[in-house]
């Protein structure tokens, strides 16, 4: 396991995954920021392996008790996926919020494919 941030980890090229699990981490960049890290680390993932990323569900984006937050609907994740060459979402899921008091909350959880990764 690694635990860095996403701005601070520099894949090692000789080292390749079969997935990266981002479970409401993602969610904290801008739309951007989150386009250039999944574009950077898809690098890191076999052909064939998989992404598992959450976000909030919703099109909010800004700061919300104290912390920055890019809320996402299918349409806004299959925009930001599709702009990155090799990548495919296997399917999305919204699911509740299972805490105490956020039962109302919805999130949006996708799984994406990495095809054949062209970085650049």
């Amino acid at each position: 396991m690694i635990c860095s941030t996403f701005e601070d980890y520099h894949p090692d090229p000789a080292v390749r995954f079969h997935g990266i699990w981002a479970c409401a981490s993602l969610l904290h960049l801008a739309p951007e920021d989150i386009a250039r890290v999944v574009r950077r680390l898809s690098g890191s993932i076999v052909s064939d392996g998989y992404w598992y990323m959450s976000f909030k569900y919703g099109d909010f984006r800004g700061e919300r008790n104290g912390r920055y937050f890019t809320d996402m609907t299918e349409e806004s994740l299959r925009n930001l996926i599709g702009r990155i060459e090799g990548l495919e979402i296997s399917g999305m899921k919204i699911t509740g919020d299972v805490r105490p008091g956020r039962e109302q909350e919805r999130w949006l959880n996708a799984l994406v494919q990495v095809r054949t990764f062209c970085p650049g």
